[in-house]
């Protein structure tokens, strides 16, 4: 059974690096945006794709990545605040702030009203790099876990 969760991380490294990628690009396509208030249809389709790639990027992290590890060493179960403070534990991030972008994933889900996106963006653009911070510390803690396993 460990081995498939191995072959199952090592999938979702892949995706997770995708990912980090298409929300840097994002980030650099936008910089110039944030906080403007009079944007043209392809600056805010920009933006979407920004706050977009964000939600994306920490649902694979908190959701897949954080719970796989947590399932291959062992310590599965309990809340999504539990899979944040372990990976606090672990070195990766920082729990206050993941639970910041995990409440801005899903205000980005559910937030319907035109008149709060412009701060959806303004926040996006604030935790995009805390986000991506995470992803190589990641990278090299799942990376000696797979070491670990003979394959």
């Amino acid at each position: 059974m460990t081995k498939v969760r191995i072959e199952l991380l090592q999938e979702e490294l892949a995706d997770l690096q995708l990912a980090a990628g298409y929300l840097q690009f994002s980030i650099e396509r936008c910089s110039n945006l944030i906080g403007q208030e009079a944007l043209s249809p392809e600056q805010l389709e920009r933006l979407e794709s920004l706050t977009s790639r964000f939600a994306r990027l920490a649902d694979l992290l908190i959701q897949r990545v954080f719970r796989l590890v947590d399932e291959i060493e062992l310590t599965a179960g309990g809340t999504l605040l539990d899979r944040i403070y372990r990976a606090e534990k672990r070195g990766w991030a920082n729990a206050t702030q993941m639970i910041m972008i995990r409440e801005l994933r899903n205000l980005i889900a559910h937030e319907y009203a035109t008149e709060k996106m412009l701060e959806i963006y303004v926040a996006v653009a604030a935790l995009a790099p805390v986000l991506l911070e995470v992803v190589p510390k990641l990278l090299e803690y799942a990376n000696d876990t797979i070491r670990k396993y003979p394959s």
